[in-house]
């Protein structure tokens, strides 16, 4: 080879050196900035609630179990476990640190688990926990928080005992609930744990570096104590809410590298810029209260039919034929759809028969609730007119900013539409229909509908948009949609 041919071939293996060199130094050291609705109020693991939080406590606790990058569950704070006899043994890694540089302990594991079972701490997601022995009658105040099946016979050998087999235990210790608490930095805390800096204490892949709560800024820095397997591809994270701008014009902008998105913003999407990933885990219900008979819920059910609206659902949104979202499908199988049928001649009839009962031989006068969302409002619109043309009654509609979830169990306004998230497991998300889940997902589709006092409208994804800058942005739905140390930015 000559000398010259040999001279290019150094200076392209240098310059090809070089340029790898200074893409994964890019990678190591980029900060991802991330746009949000709403900040959190906590960053309290155990009574993490709000989309925002949730997100948060996934990236600086890490649990006994955690998801990877394909949403399977593997070990995580635990090296190994055994199931036997309704008993887990998990057994700690050697290495685990909070982000103070102090061990982490099979007690802080057990300390977490309980405090999320006490009553006092009202964490939203304990029901996830009830699997665990005596843990029903802790949290509803019958039985001291010692009668729980959860001990720490050592340092680092932790035992839950189940009162029966929970198929998703396992996921469970991977969220935010199940997330240790290091005791006497919770009492030291003196009310303050979870709500600023200074009183939180990380375990996970990142820490908190800054949370100004006037700005709405977090930053979340890698944490140099994590010795687990999910170090961050990243130095850090930054995430806002814009006073002035949405979470999309932030997006499109290039001011955020990713954001969460409602259903709302996704014709907004700059679409040449921006790469969407989503997961379908809400459905929007219609509950049709007490204060009508039977014959004329059923008579409304009767006349709703998805082909009136189904056309006019935006991105995001597809017409509902049972009450599980996509992200259950998993759990529920294939044969989980109601099987009303739209029959106008039928539903004409029952409400006929109904006159005489109503004042002056007519319909009431009826207001329709909805919750605030200006996508379902041409649906509701549409439906409602369906019900004018074919029954001759007329409803009002009215948005509300407050949840009307308390409907799918108490059924006390006339009419309501409202979406239910299904953000855990599926016997939780039943729970919210006042439905104890047996195994059977058709039979307790029926028992949530009732007689003729439920029926399923639209879904609903949840978007995470970034730019094409990002890559290793998955999204799951249960324990906080995004896990940031997967992400890479170019």
């Amino acid at each position: 080879m000559g000398s010259v041919k040999r001279f290019i071939l150094v200076i392209a293996i240098i310059f090809i050196g070089v340029s790898l060199c200074a893409c994964a130094g890019r990678s190591a050291n980029a900060r991802i900035y991330v746009s949000l609705d709403n900040m959190p109020d906590t960053l309290d693991p155990q009574v993490a609630s709000s989309d925002s939080e949730l997100m948060i406590a996934r990236n600086i606790y890490e649990g006994l179990t955690r998801q990877d990058e394909n949403g399977d569950i593997v070990k995580a704070a635990c090296k190994d476990y055994q199931f036997e006899n309704l008993t887990y043994t998990f057994t700690l890694r050697d290495d685990i640190k909070w982000s103070n540089g102090k061990k982490i302990v099979a007690d802080d594991f057990v300390f977490g688990i309980k405090r999320a079972l006490l009553p006092e701490t009202r964490a939203p997601f304990a029901r996830l926990l009830f699997a665990i022995k005596g843990a029903p009658e802790v949290n509803a105040g019958r039985a001291d928080a010692g009668a729980l099946g959860i001990s720490a016979p050592d340092s680092k050998t932790v035992k839950i005992t189940l009162s029966y087999d929970d198929e998703e235990f396992l996921r469970v210790l991977s969220m935010p609930v199940s997330m240790p608490c290091k005791e006497d930095f919770f009492y030291e805390s003196t009310g303050k744990y979870g709500l600023e800096r200074d009183y939180i204490l990380s375990c996970g892949s990142y820490k908190v570096g800054k949370w100004n709560k006037t700005d709405f800024g977090i930053r979340l820095l890698k944490n140099d104590e994590y010795t687990g397997s999910f170090k961050p591809k990243n130095a850090a994270v930054y995430i806002a809410k814009d006073k002035e701008k949405s979470v999309v014009e932030k997006l499109n902008s290039g001011d955020a590298d990713m954001a969460l998105l409602s259903a709302k913003y996704l014709p907004k999407v700059d679409s040449g810029k921006i790469k969407l990933t989503s997961v379908q885990n809400i459905c929007w219900v219609l509950s049709l209260g007490g204060d009508f008979s039977q014959n004329v819920r059923q008579a409304l059910c009767m006349c709703t039919s998805s082909e009136s609206y189904k056309k006019n659902l935006p991105a995001g949104f597809t017409a509902a034929d049972s009450i599980y979202p996509g992200v259950l499908s998993k759990n529920t199988g294939t044969d989980v759809a109601f099987a009303r049928v739209y029959d106008s001649v039928t539903a004409r009839s029952l409400i006929s028969a109904e006159l005489k009962n109503f004042k002056n031989k007519k319909f009431p006068q009826t207001t329709l609730v909805y919750s605030q969302s200006e996508p379902m409002r041409t649906v509701i619109t549409l439906i409602v007119g369906d019900w004018q043309q074919n029954l001759s009654t007329f409803i009002n509609i009215k948005s509300e900013d407050k949840s009307l979830e308390g409907e799918l169990k108490t059924h006390s306004l006339p009419l309501s539409v409202f979406p239910v998230k299904a953000d855990s497991t599926l016997g939780e998300y039943l729970y919210k229909f006042g439905v104890d889940y047996k195994g059977d997902a058709v039979a307790a589709a029926n028992k949530a509908a009732g007689v003729y006092n439920l029926l399923p409208v639209a879904f609903e994804d949840t978007t995470v948009g970034y730019r094409d800058n990002l890559s290793g942005v998955n999204i799951s739905a249960t324990g906080g949609y995004v896990d940031f140390s997967f992400v890479v930015k170019k």
